[in-house]
C-alpha cells in the first residue's frame, strides 16, 4: 500500500476525541474544543501606560510657553477608588494605574518638572501624538473571540485567557498510547547486557514521540520472541484503556517475526501488511478490538519516520486539531545524494534551513538532530546539489 493511502485509511478509523474541562494552569499544550471568549473587556479599565502625571485640559501659562497644572494627589497601581479630574489639574500616576475620570493625557515622568505643588509641562509634550493611555476594551471587548477551537494552547493563549477572566478551558482528551518493543535480543536501559543483547532505544523514542504529539504514553517494556509471552501481553493490552497500540519488531518475514501470525489469532483485523516505502516496508496496521494497532519495524530510523508520517497526524486528528497533515515543502539540496535503489518512496533524515529566501536541505551532520524528512521519489537514484526535492515537516502544532 502507498504511504498516502495508508494514512487516509488510518485517519478514517480515528475515533472521535473525548472532551474534558481543565484548569487554565493545567492546559498548556492541550487542544481547545470550542470558541474561547473574553469574559471582560481588555483592558478592564482606563489605565496609564507610563509612570508620570495624568492631566486634564490646559494649565496656567508658565515661563517659556510652558503650562502649569496643580497636583491634586497620587494614584498608584491597584488604587481602586474613582477619582475625577478637573481642567488644569494633575495626578501623579503609576504604570497600570486607574486613570482619573476626565483625564486626557499622561505626561511621562521624564518630561515632567515639578515646582512646589505644580507640574510644569512644555508644549512639545502636550502636543505629542502619544497620550500613554490604554482605554477600557481597546484591545478586546467583552464576549470577543480570543482562541478558536482546534488551537494548541501555548503561553500566549493562556496569558490572554487569564487576563480576560477565564480560569478553566474545555480541551480534547489526550489519546492513550500503549507500546512495547519485541525481540529476544533487547534489554531495557536499566538492565544488564549479555553477549548478543542490546539496549532498547525504541522504548524511549516512542515515549517521547507520543508525549511530543500530545498523547499519554504507557510503556510495557520489552518482550522476547515467545508466542506464549506475546499472547499474554496482547491480552493484557486489549483489556487496557489504550486507544492506540504500538509494537516494534516482529513484523518481517523472518522465522521469529511472530506478529503477523499471532495478531489475527488474538482477534486483530489486519488492514495492511506492508507499505511501499523505505525504511519501514515491513509494517502492519489493524484493529485490536476497539484499539488501533501499529506493528512497526525494529530499526529506530524506521520507527521514527513511520511514527512522524502516520501516527503524528493521527494523534493530532484525535485531539481535534484543524490541521493535522504534515506540511510538505519544496527545498534545494545542499549536496549530492546517491541511493542504492529507487523502487519505492524513500525517506531520509534531513535538516532544513532558510537561506536568502530559499529552503535548503541536507543530511544532518554527526550528532545533529534532524528537523525534517527528505522524500526521494521512486525511479530516481541520484540527485545533484541545487536539485529540488520534497521535504516533510511533522510538527505537533
Amino acid at each position: 500500500m502507498k504511504l498516502d493511502d495508508a494514512l487516509d485509511l488510518i485517519l478514517g478509523h480515528a475515533p472521535a476525541p473525548g472532551r474534558q474541562m481543565v484548569p487554565l494552569e493545567d492546559s498548556f499544550g492541550r487542544i481547545c474544543t470550542e470558541n474561547n471568549l473574553s469574559r471582560q473587556p481588555l483592558p478592564g479599565y482606563d489605565q496609564s501606560t507610563r509612570d508620570g502625571y495624568a492631566i486634564c485640559g490646559t494649565g496656567k501659562a508658565a515661563e517659556g510657553g510652558r503650562q502649569a497644572f496643580t497636583i491634586e494627589g497620587e494614584i498608584q497601581a491597584g488604587f481602586c477608588h474613582k477619582v475625577e479630574i478637573e481642567p488644569g489639574q494633575a495626578y501623579r500616576i503609576m504604570t497600570g494605574g486607574l486613570l482619573p475620570v476626565g483625564a486626557e493625557r499622561v505626561i511621562a515622568q521624564e518630561d515632567c518638572r515639578i515646582s512646589g505643588t505644580e507640574l510644569i509641562v512644555d508644549g512639545i509634550s502636550l502636543a505629542g501624538p502619544s497620550r500613554f493611555i490604554r482605554r477600557r476594551g481597546s484591545e478586546h471587548l467583552a464576549r470577543e473571540l480570543l482562541v478558536e477551537p482546534g488551537t494548541r494552547l501555548n503561553e500566549y493563549h493562556l496569558s490572554l485567557l487569564a487576563a480576560a477572566g477565564n480560569s478553566s478551558v474545555e480541551v480534547f482528551q489526550r489519546p492513550r498510547v500503549a507500546f512495547f518493543c519485541s525481540g529476544s535480543e533487547l534489554v531495557m536501559s536499566e538492565g544488564k547486557l549479555k553477549n548478543g543483547q542490546k539496549y532498547s532505544s525504541n522504548h524511549l523514542l516512542l515515549k517521547n514521540l507520543v508525549n511530543k504529539f500530545g498523547g499519554r504514553a504507557e510503556g510495557y517494556g520489552v518482550i522476547a520472541d515467545d508466542r506464549t509471552a506475546i499472547r499474554k501481553l496482547l491480552a493484557t493490552i486489549k483489556r487496557s484503556a489504550a486507544d492506540i497500540v504500538i509494537s516494534t519488531g516482529g513484523v518481517g518475514p523472518g522465522k521469529y517475526d511472530l506478529f503477523g501470525e499471532l495478531l489475527p489469532q488474538e482477534g486483530t483485523q489486519i488492514l495492511y501488511r506492508s507499505l511501499q516505502v523505505r525504511p519501514g516496508r515491513s509494517t502492519l496496521f489493524g484493529l485490536l478490538g476497539d484499539k488501533l494497532y501499529f506493528g512497526l519495524p525494529g530499526p529506530p530510523s524506521a520507527v521514527r519516520i513511520l511514527f512522524l508520517e502516520l501516527l503524528g497526524p493521527l494523534l493530532k486528528k484525535m485531539q481535534g486539531m484543524r490541521l493535522f497533515y504534515n506540511q510538505r515543502l519544496t527545498a534545494f539540496l545542499e549536496h549530492a545524494v546517491a541511493l542504492k535503489s529507487a523502487d519505492v518512496l524513500c525517506f531520509k533524515d534531513g535538516r532544513y534551513r532558510l537561506e536568502a529566501g530559499r529552503v535548503m536541505v541536507g543530511y544532518p551532520v554527526k550528532n545533529e538532530a534532524p528537523n525534517c524528512s527528505i522524500m526521494m521519489l521512486p525511479d530516481r537514484v541520484s540527485y545533484e546539489p541545487e536539485d529540488q526535492i520534497t521535504i516533510s515537516l511533522a510538527e505537533p502544532d
